[in-house]
């Protein structure tokens, strides 16, 4: 298992946290190479004044960015999250010291950001600092689309299981937990723009997710609609452009096989969740919708670690919590830093248990 590390600058403090974050790798049993093929993460030392990004060769390279941010701003969240988006990172990891001038990592304060929208941090501890970096520099994503133009006819204008995605969409958005898109074009350049899109499938970033089994006699019966990766939510636009059918799930492979109205959108892409749904749809035969939004709840289990969206690690624990509720197909699973996934023989089922419950901020945990 290989990683390599890219530097920009020199900085005391980024540079000693970035040599014990390698040792504890190597400890592991990673080795560092310069050899870009094969490669399981990167640990990219930029800086905080103008974030620079890592252009991987495949999305299943991990890049962890981090820098020192000397002097934070007043909305370090919101830094943070530019600067975990400028340089196309998995993981932002910021070392905020307690003055300017201090140059030792004992005494800094941790930052961890995630593309999730988690933000969480703790005091310097070699150990600590490691086992946060771990499981998502080693996760494995399994986001990768395959679209093909043979839905069947009578569904090239959807359903009315596509209208209840469409519906409950609008519906989230009333209830204030669905966040607008974020505007990528205002921290990205053109270029840096399709990088993300060929690497990821990405024109833009939203949160949350919805989907709803659909039975099509011509595929599997673990077929569903789900809504496309970067739209809004809010104003889908219907069947083979934010509401895409997955007939089936390749999950050795991370292939969501897609299929698609001839007059679908060539570009749209199912929602990186998609993995988690399909594996929930595969296992449990009474769920019948799935949300996925970035609120809370009380009283629910809960995810020890907060994997990236869109790994085989992410959707594999959920499915292990899920084995452990009363019913699979009618349960909440909390995700550490992230959000809810909901499960129902319904999406009436699941806005019906949820209204009025749901609480925007999602708690952190270290």
């Amino acid at each position: 298992m290989t990683y390599t590390t890219r530097t920009e600058g020199c900085d005391s403090l980024r540079d000693a946290l970035v040599s014990t974050l390698a040792g504890s790798f190597e400890q592991h049993g990673f080795r560092r190479s310069e050899d870009v093929n094969g490669l399981q993460f990167v640990l990219n030392l930029t800086n905080a004044a103008a974030p620079t990004p890592y252009r991987r060769r495949s999305q299943s390279v991990f890049v962890i960015s981090v820098l020192s941010i000397p002097g934070p701003p007043a909305d370090l969240r919101s830094f943070c999250y530019a600067s975990l988006v400028r340089s196309l990172s998995n993981l932002a990891v910021a070392i905020v010291p307690p003055r300017p001038d201090h140059r030792r990592l004992d005494g800094c304060e941790i930052y961890f950001t995630t593309p999730e929208a988690g933000f969480y941090h703790l005091p310097y501890e070699a150990n600590a600092v490691f086992e946060r970096v771990f499981p998502i520099a080693t996760a494995h994503y399994a986001t990768n689309n395959d679209l093909v133009p043979d839905l069947p006819e009578r569904y090239w204008h959807g359903s009315a299981a596509v209208e209840d995605v469409r519906r409950h969409g609008a519906v989230l958005d009333r209830m204030g937990v669905l966040p607008l898109p974020f505007p990528l074009d205002s921290v990205l350049s053109p270029d840096e723009l399709h990088h993300l899109y060929k690497i990821f499938g990405m024109t833009g970033l939203s949160y949350g997710n919805l989907s709803a089994r659909e039975r099509v006699s011509e595929f599997s019966n673990g077929s569903f609609w789900m809504t496309a990766r970067g739209c809004n939510k809010a104003r889908l636009q219907g069947a083979g452009r934010d509401v895409l059918m997955v007939r089936e799930f390749d999950f050795d492979r991370g292939i969501a096989h897609v299929s698609m109205p001839p007059e679908g959108e060539p570009r749209a892409r199912v929602s990186v969740d998609a993995v988690e749904h399909a594996l929930i749809y595969e296992t449990y035969p009474g769920v019948g919708a799935i949300v996925h939004v970035h609120a809370w709840m009380d009283d629910i289990v809960c995810t020890p670690q907060n994997f990236p969206c869109g790994t085989r690690e992410l959707a594999e624990e959920v499915s292990r919590l899920l084995d452990d509720t009363p019913d699979p197909s009618r349960a909440v699973i909390g995700l550490k830093n992230h959000g809810i996934t909901v499960t129902g023989p319904t999406l009436a089922d699941i806005f019906e248990r949820f209204q009025g419950r749901l609480k925007t901020t999602v708690p952190m945990f270290s």
